[in-house]
């Protein structure tokens, strides 16, 4: 990463990070001089010359009436984060406190594309993790390894981090793939009959209910409200009480 990328990461924009570079490479300089070296219009300059004064990053001289621009040392990002750190942490159990309590409401959320089912599938082996939670799945067939190709050996993987359960169809196909993952994930699934071969498929999380559409492109929406996950798990407990 080159110097102007970084200080655009620790918080500054485009304009700040060339004039703060410009000025670490000469030392001081003129508005003048960090408009020819930057290209950018000398108000500008000033504009933004102002918004690092403010953030401690740059000092004002006066030489034979002509103003010039010292930079801060580079150290002085280490203690805007730290102030920042400070600020968060005295801010976060009463933040915390509203996204619980905005928890308790039902929010929906509509994802599409193979990138919308990585995000999900990701957030619930992250949910699953955190939580101790076990993820329950049901329902499409096995499709999800068919639209993540390459990827899905990653999230397979994963799968032997947590706990999970899983009901399919009774297809040849489907028994034959499972068969290729690892030897006691067998012991995580069970099976119904053909006809229960669907394009949907659902997964249960903590508060989640997932529901993915798998024809053509994946549409998947997440339900987050612990009042319909509660109801799909006791769905999938009377599904997989039945299945072999």
């Amino acid at each position: 990463m080159d110097e102007e990328c970084l200080f655009e990461q620790l918080g500054l924009n485009k304009h700040e990070s060339k004039i703060y570079l410009v000025l670490l490479r000469f030392g001081e300089a003129s508005a003048v001089t960090i408009a020819k070296e930057t290209s950018l219009h000398r108000r500008t300059v000033y504009d933004e010359l102002e918004k690092l004064k403010k953030k401690g990053l740059v000092n004002l001289k006066i030489k034979k009436f002509v103003q010039y621009f010292a930079p801060s040392s580079p150290e002085k990002f280490k203690e805007i984060l730290e102030e920042k750190q400070i600020l968060l942490n005295s801010s976060l159990p009463k933040l915390l406190q509203q996204f619980k309590n905005t928890e308790k409401k039902v929010s929906l959320h509509i994802f599409e594309g193979v990138e919308g089912m990585k995000a999900v599938l990701n957030d619930a082996l992250k949910e699953c993790t955190k939580n101790k939670d076990e993820l329950l799945m049901f329902g499409a067939g096995l499709k999800t390894p068919q639209y993540l190709k390459y990827s899905f050996p990653h999230y397979a993987k994963y799968l032997e981090k947590v706990k999970w359960r899983l009901i399919e169809p009774d297809i040849k196909d489907i028994r034959n793939e499972i068969s290729t993952w690892e030897k006691s994930f067998m012991n995580n699934c069970r099976f119904l009959p053909e006809n229960y071969l669907s394009p949907v498929g659902i997964l249960v999380y903590t508060n989640r209910t997932i529901i993915m559409l798998l024809e053509g492109e994946p549409v998947i929406i997440q339900i987050i409200g612990s009042k319909y996950s509660k109801a799909f798990r006791t769905y999938f407990e009377i599904l997989w009480n039945v299945a072999k």
